[in-house]
């Protein structure tokens, strides 16, 4: 057996970690898309159907299947994650987005609010890509969220869908 040489020099422990260490990592750039708020302000409400809704609500909640991050205090949602609600079901009414967990209240409208999202996103890039007009963009958009609604609405007695 070796023996230890003491040299005096304390060894360094192996959870110290170096000065440098891990640089904090920047913060999330948000994807800004002020054109498509602008033509989502326009289209039906997603949850009454009243045209136009006047707000675009932008969903919160994270979904690994969408590919959407988490956004909590201090951090905004994209864009690309809103879809149109008027202003009473957004934030004035008792019932309104703002007042529930957001995740719940969407499930309760039987709507999936990041599946319209993305489907309004896509068709909006797109769209103004191809270089149509606004008010083409908003009729063919507002198509999409007129089918999300019909499809969270409750048959009545006797209807067969």
């Amino acid at each position: 057996m070796a023996a230890r040489i003491d040299s005096g020099i304390r060894p360094k422990l192996k959870t110290a970690r170096p000065k440098s260490g891990r640089r904090p990592k920047p913060p999330r750039t948000r994807l800004e898309d002020l054109e498509h708020l602008k033509i989502i302000r326009q289209l039906p409400c997603l949850v009454s159907g009243k045209v136009p809704a006047g707000e675009a609500a932008h969903i919160r909640y994270a979904s690994a299947m969408y590919g959407k991050p988490v956004t909590g205090i201090g951090t905004k949602p994209d864009h690309k994650w809103s879809v149109p609600l008027c202003a009473w079901f957004h934030t004035i009414s008792s019932e309104a987005q703002h007042r529930f967990g957001e995740e719940w209240w969407w499930e309760q409208r039987n709507i999936d609010p990041l599946f319209v999202a993305s489907k309004l996103y896509a068709a909006s890039v797109t769209m103004r890509d191809a270089g149509m007009a606004e008010a083409e963009i908003v009729q063919a958009l507002g198509k999409i969220v007129l089918a999300a609604h019909h499809l969270s609405m409750p048959l009545a007695a006797g209807d067969q869908g």
